[in-house]
């Protein structure tokens, strides 16, 4: 950033203006997927970060103990400069303060779960809200990423509109590893990759602290994650059921799928849906009903682990308003 840049941003951070900024409605959501949910030490210590500055609002926080992982949403606003170029959002600085409490308590290497992960901090992801677009979106997880990559040295990889191809997460998943458990045939374990990467991140070092790992960083259209509880103990069931209900196995278009152990007595299709108004819910859990029934199995209502963007919008203007009333 220029130096008037720096000094312009500085300017209209001022309170004043903030809260003229945040009315603009020009918003960006923020999802950050840690590796942990066990602990209390380091998830209380990532909310208080989070919560540092009150322009940036926590509007839900889910957490599964199963899969040892926890993932915060935040959403703020964004400002530009006299050209309209976006040059400032309180979330920058937010998630690099959450991102820094998390490289304090967590250490990769002592972590474990049933859900895939390459990082302590394992995914950032950037969606616009309201009036915010899709290169405003790109342009801060570009901004976050240069930022974790420089001050705490962990190799970043950039996806989607953030990546100048626009390549795909679960391509760079693929290419490091993620997919693929390395302990009991169901359980990520430690850090499990070379520590000098044969792929050059986009950011950071090819080098890897074994404790912090890799960061993905994105920004993209809205996705819906949902998971449906499949009545079985088998993990090798839930990877077929899953293979045949993602658009990479022949399945439903725009989905993404795994299946994974989710507790003692159960199995779980964890879902992608990337384009949730064209393949949504409805569709993805008769997909796996009926492939469940077909390995006499049954089937739990499934759940998304976060709001609809419009939830969204509307709690964090509902607690914008009550903050400021």
């Amino acid at each position: 950033m220029r130096n008037h840049e720096q000094k312009e941003a500085k300017d209209i951070s001022s309170s004043s203006k903030k809260k003229n900024a945040a009315n603009q409605s020009v918003l960006i959501c923020c999802k950050i997927f840690f590796s942990e949910s066990r602990s209390r030490e380091p998830l209380d210590a990532i909310e208080r970060a989070a919560r540092l500055d009150p322009e940036t609002v926590i509007v839900n926080k889910f957490e599964d103990r199963a899969y040892n992982r926890t993932r915060f949403t935040l959403v703020s606003y964004v400002v530009h400069d006299s050209t309209g170029s976006a040059i400032y959002s309180p979330l920058q600085q937010t998630v690099l303060a959450m991102v820094d409490a998390a490289y304090g308590t967590i250490n990769l290497e002592m972590h474990s779960g049933t859900h895939p992960r390459l990082g302590a901090v394992d995914d950032i992801v950037l969606h616009p809200l309201a009036r915010a677009s899709l290169d405003e979106a790109a342009w801060l997880a570009k901004a976050i990423a240069a930022d974790i990559g420089n001050r705490f040295q962990v190799p970043v990889f950039l996806y989607g509109a953030a990546h100048p191809t626009g390549k795909a997460l679960d391509n760079i998943r693929r290419e490091l590893g993620y997919y693929r458990p390395n302990a009991m045939g169901n359980q990520w374990e430690g850090w499990a990759l070379p520590e000098t990467l044969s792929v050059k991140p986009d950011e950071g070092p090819t080098h890897v602290s074994r404790a912090r790992g890799i960061t993905m960083i994105g920004a993209c259209p809205w996705v819906g994650l949902y998971n449906v509880p499949v009545m079985s103990t088998d993990v090798s069931v839930a990877r077929r059921i899953a293979r045949m209900v993602s658009a990479r196995g022949g399945g439903l278009p725009t989905v993404q799928s795994l299946g994974l152990v989710h507790g003692e007595n159960s199995i779980e299709i964890a879902c992608i849906l990337l384009e949730p108004n064209r393949v949504g819910a409805d569709r993805v859990q008769s997909r796996v009903e009926m492939l469940a029934a077909q390995e006499g199995l049954d089937v739990e209502q499934g759940y998304f682990t976060d709001s609809s963007p419009e939830m969204i919008l509307d709690k964090y203007l509902n607690l914008i308003s009550a903050d400021r009333a």
